[in-house]
């Protein structure tokens, strides 16, 4: 049987090869969802309040030692109280700039803003300055600006300036959490390029500094944002009063060839901030945080935080190396290696972090910890899914299996399985016999056979079509096919329509049906062969189609004849011949009426596109002479436009005709008949109606839909038979359009056509 034929005795392969596919699916699948959420949590910021700690808690692990090299002067509590209220005077600025001259140290930065004048004083600070030529003041940068504008610079005054060596920016940006952790060496908007403080100092001693890369953006755009590295808490770095520098009781061997920096650590006065390393709820001063950034850079020791693209990278390895283990190793052996990876993780994060490179390592973690658990859950939903595959399998397997349930009634876990799988499998028996029931209550020999063509099941009607006693079922459908004289199966087969029915010789005819299923465990394809008897159907179409001819033949010649001989003859009874020529003619128009309304109903359309206003246009026409002879005026659009529409277009002219035709009877003579066309959307789509008004009495509300059905007639009907209408509504609907009818009061009757637009 090659219809059904396919490999068989191979279901279990084939079932594990479904099984392998199903598990390398649901294994990309969630590889790559869990892909898609560490590339997100890398590139975005969900956990980076997780990785400050994990950073923080490591910077304070491995603090390191602070450069002698760095020294803030400190305007702390105890130069407050020894040299007044603040702001002291220039004079005394310019004399802890002259002290550290006279020291001979590296390079100052003046971590304090001289953004107004000071009359009097400035001269000395200008001078002091000018003596140093390596002091650095600092510059601040404010956004928003006044007036609109995306951001604002304050500078020292312009001799201050000039006088200086440079000007460095001194603006310290904390991470959202209040935290500063890095700062950046340049700001940058448009072409305006400010570098930091510490990055003037650290390149006028001879480090140098990679170059910012050029932004065109118009507002402040922080450019080489450097992780600072804190040697220790608040203070641990080198220290001088101010007061004890302008007394001159600093040795100046502290301070020679140092990198100074001088700014405020008193109460109240200066901006503090919170520090990886600052004990909890101690704040830093920003000298002392712009001086760890100057010792940083001078030890050239800054951590490199990994891009972000490198570090979405890095973090999808640990999960597809977990990914690739759950394929290979056992369910236990899998959750050890996923706690594994966890650790191997913040290892690898721990190390990278003592080699000077930061790797967040959360979002890798979160990638890890995810996949055990979601791979288990999808796991245990294909384990439970292949049990209950192997449940469905088995079902003609049932009392194997319920002796297996009921031998283990334990209570455990193993008895809840089986208690499961008995309860399954009694479901199982029901649909078998819901299905032997519903087998035998077709009406029609139904047979299910294998794929050798071997009967599997039958019915009743099947065993009394093939006078079998007892079951079908093993027996060969060929065989049966061969007794009541029938070509073998596939033969059938491969034929289409009647050539597929099978005529007995006891003048029965079978209309042959058939299709294909898998059978149980899928293992053994097969199909389902239905033999309908149609007999009945058959004789009635032959007969249908012997009254056709009847009327479309025998019945309508003697009455052609007749109207011939009336012809022909003299006439002698004038009345008496009119009304046998009105007889048959009526006669005529009956068989004529009937065989078209038949034909509408089966015949095969001639679909094609047409116009329908031509077509509308040549049904008038046709009826010219009917209008003339009743002096009525039918009138047609006239307006050029192309209404195409698919379909039959003799069917749907005649359609028209019958239209036209039953308004000239029902119109007053020397009246009009209007026929027109028009387009508009209806449910949707496209369509075309064509309206034919007659000027005649109309007809009652309640006639409207009886008007259409076969051998109606109106109280007021004309001559006729009553199958015009019908004709129409069958024509519209075989078309998928609709016809409806309506009479408002003193406006005669009006028919209108819908077919749909051939777009």
């Amino acid at each position: 049987m090659t219809w059904l034929k396919a490999e068989t005795g191979r279901g279990g392969a084939i079932r594990r090869r479904l099984a392998d596919r199903r598990t390398l699916i649901e294994w990309l699948v969630v590889g790559l969802g869990l892909s898609l959420l560490v590339v997100w949590l890398a590139l975005g910021s969900p956990t980076r309040r997780a990785d400050n700690w994990i950073y923080d808690t490591l910077l304070g692990l491995s603090p390191g030692r602070a450069s002698e090299q760095v020294v803030v002067v400190a305007i702390d509590n105890r130069s407050i109280e020894a040299l007044g209220r603040w702001p002291w005077s220039r004079t005394l600025h310019a004399r802890a700039v002259d002290r550290l001259t006279e020291a001979g140290a590296a390079s100052i930065g003046y971590d304090v803003l001289f953004a107004e004048p000071e009359p009097g004083a400035d001269d000395a600070l200008i001078g002091a300055l000018s003596r140093n030529r390596l002091t650095w003041l600092a510059e601040l940068l404010q956004e928003p600006g006044e007036n609109g504008a995306p951001y604002a610079v304050v500078e020292p005054t312009p001799e201050l300036a000039v006088a200086a060596a440079g000007l460095g920016h001194v603006d310290l940006t904390p991470d959202p959490d209040g935290v500063v952790r890095r700062l950046p060496l340049f700001m940058s908007a448009g072409p305006e390029l400010w570098p930091h403080m510490t990055a003037r100092m650290r390149t006028a001693t001879g480090g140098a500094l990679p170059a910012p890369r050029v932004t065109t953006t118009p507002w402040l755009t922080p450019l080489n944002p450097t992780l600072i590295r804190y040697r220790g808490p608040p203070g641990s770095v080198r220290t001088v009063s101010f007061v004890d520098l302008v007394r001159g009781e600093t040795p100046a061997a502290f301070l020679k060839d140092k990198s100074v920096l001088i700014g405020m650590t008193a109460d109240g006065l200066g901006d503090r901030f919170a520090t990886p390393v600052s004990p909890h709820g101690q704040l830093r001063p920003g000298v002392e945080i712009q001086a760890a950034l100057l010792d940083t850079l001078i030890q050239g020791d800054a951590l490199r935080a990994a891009p972000p693209a490198l570090l979405a990278f890095l973090s999808l390895i640990p999960l597809w190396a977990l990914m690739a283990a759950f394929l290979m190793l056992r369910p236990a052996i899998s959750l050890a290696a996923g706690v594994g990876t966890i650790a191997t993780v913040f290892l690898v994060s721990a190390l990278a972090f003592l080699a000077g490179v930061w790797l967040a390592p959360v979002a890798a973690v979160v990638g890890v910890a995810l996949a055990w658990p979601l791979w288990s859950w999808r796991r245990l939903e294909a384990a439970s899914a292949y049990m209950q595959a192997e449940i469905d399998a088995f079902r003609s397997d049932g009392p194997w299996l319920a002796d297996i349930a009921a031998s283990h009634a334990s209570g455990d876990h193993i008895d809840r399985q089986a208690t499961v799988l008995k309860a399954a499998l009694l479901r199982l028996r029901d649909l078998s016999g819901l299905i032997s029931d519903t087998l035998h209550s077709l009406p029609d020999a139904t047979l299910v056979i294998d794929d050798t063509g071997r009967v599997l099941l039958a019915n009743a009607r099947a065993a009394a079509l093939f006078e079998q006693d007892g079951v079908l079922a093993g027996a060969d459908i060929d065989t049966l096919f061969a007794r009541i004289g029938a070509e073998p199966l596939e033969s059938l087969l491969a034929r289409t329509g009647a050539a597929r029915e099978i005529r007995m010789a006891t003048g029965e005819v079978l209309k042959l049906d058939e299709a294909r299923l898998e059978l149980a465990q899928g293992s053994r394809p097969g199909g389902i062969v239905r033999l309908a008897d149609v007999t009945a159907i058959r004789v009635a179409e032959r007969q249908r189609e012997q009254a056709l001819q009847l009327l479309s033949h025998d019945m309508r010649s003697p009455q052609v004849s007749i109207l011939t001989l009336l012809a022909d003859h003299a006439p002698r009874d004038e009345d008496f011949e009119h009304r046998i020529g009105e007889y048959a003619r009526r006669t005529l128009a009956m068989a004529e009426s009937y065989v078209q309304l038949a034909r509408a109903e089966s015949q095969v359309m001639d679909r094609r596109e047409f116009d329908l206003g031509q077509a509308l246009i040549e049904a008038a026409d046709n009826l010219w002479p009917q209008a003339q002879t009743r002096g009525v005026t039918v009138l047609t659009p006239d307006d050029g436009e192309e209404r195409l529409v698919v379909g039959d277009p003799v069917l749907v002219s005649r359609a028209l005709v019958n239209l036209i035709d039953n308004a000239l009877k029902y119109g007053p003579r020397g009246g009009d008949v209007t026929c027109t066309l028009e387009t508009m959307e209806i449910a949707g789509r496209r369509c075309h109606l064509c309206t034919v008004r007659d000027q005649g009495p109309g007809f009652p509300a309640e006639e409207a839909e009886r008007l259409f059905d076969a051998f109606h007639q109106a109280a007021d009907a004309r001559p006729g038979v009553g199958l015009g209408l019908a004709f129409v509504r069958i024509v519209a609907e075989r078309h998928g359009g609709s016809v409806s009818a309506a009479s408002p009061p003193g406006e005669g009757a009006r028919f209108t056509l819908t077919l749909p637009d051939a777009g």
